[in-house]
Order: C-alpha cells, then structure tokens, then sequence
C-alpha cells in the first residue's frame, strides 16, 4: 500500500485548472497535476535554478502559492 500526503492549492487556482481540463481527457485536477509533473520531471529541456524562483515568485504574485 502507499503512503499518501496532501498538497493545498488555493480554491482559485483549482478553479482555473478544473476549466482549463474541462475538454481535455483528465478525470480530476489530481490526474491532471500529476501528468504535468511526471512530464515536467521527465522533460530534458530542465529549467535552471533561477528560472525556478522566478517562476515561484510569479506564482506567489498570482496568489497561487504563500
């Protein structure tokens, strides 16, 4: 059996996920997150450290993260 966690998203943004996958074939926002990480992780076209914390702080201007 595995061990699960919890990861908290802000109702805002699952909002947006939930209309931007309404065409497309994932069932929930879970399936969807998880498809975009693995291909993220698997992707060779890596973003550098920098890019990250940009990337970040974008989002936290956005409000998706605290």
């Amino acid at each position: 059996m595995s061990d699960y966690t919890t990861i908290s998203l802000r109702k805002e943004f699952v909002a947006d996920v939930e209309e931007y996958i309404e065409d497309e074939p994932f069932g929930s926002v879970k399936e969807f997150m998880k498809h975009v990480v693995v291909r993220e992780m698997e992707s060779e076209d890596a973003i550098s450290e920098t890019e990250a914390r940009q990337i970040a702080r974008k989002l936290q201007d956005l409000g998706y993260m605290d």
